[in-house]
């Protein structure tokens, strides 16, 4: 892992262990969240590219830091991403699975939150590249890891949960050797999920 991952991902650490003093007489709860993906990558060189649809399932805590105000939301999920391209005519998904680490900061107004805060993400998949017209695959042509910025919102029905999230990539995920062909894309995921606190 490169330094600058691993300063994003202790960054992320220390600011969860740094609300701990604060959160240690609240009640903290947990829970699971699960919905649709909308999601792309900012690849110039993909034919016709589009959006693909993917899922996303999780769980998450939710730790008070001012009662009533705002909590700190800690989630780990899977995510089913990446984008769609028609080369020939004929529609392809590039799959790019990853395994999220969000840590937003969620605000309340009344039922509603407003959360934003960074991400990290690892690539599970080992998504192939086909170039059609030099009739060849391009292996091992994305970094595992990932890191940006999530924002949000969610309503509150008791323990039901209706959310929705963006979450923009700001690291190039292509490698060197693969962006003259891709170029130097960037993941973006549109969110819908219904989730229930525990």
């Amino acid at each position: 892992m490169t330094t600058k991952y691993s300063t994003v991902l202790a960054a992320m650490l220390l600011a969860l262990l740094a609300s701990c003093p604060l959160v240690s007489t609240a009640q903290i709860h947990f829970g699971v969240r699960a919905g649709l993906n909308v999601s792309n990558v900012s690849f110039d060189n993909l034919p016709q590219r589009s959006e693909r649809f993917g899922y996303h399932l999780g769980v998450f805590a939710e730790v008070p830091v001012v009662p009533d105000f705002m909590t700190v939301q800690p989630e780990l999920s899977y995510s089913v991403q990446g984008a769609a391209f028609k080369p020939l005519n004929k529609r392809q998904t590039l799959n790019m699975s990853y395994v999220n680490l969000l840590l937003p900061v969620a605000f309340k107004l009344g039922s509603v939150d407003i959360q934003v805060g960074p991400f990290a993400s690892f690539l599970t998949s080992n998504p192939d590249y086909t170039v059609y017209n030099e009739n060849r695959v391009v292996v091992n042509a994305f970094k595992k890891m990932d890191a940006g910025l999530t924002a949000g919102l969610s309503f509150n029905l008791h323990r039901l949960l209706l959310g929705i999230r963006f979450n923009q990539g700001l690291v190039v995920v292509t490698k060197n050797d693969a962006q003259p062909l891709l170029g130097k894309g960037k993941n973006s995921v549109g969110q819908v999920s219904l989730g229930f606190k525990f």
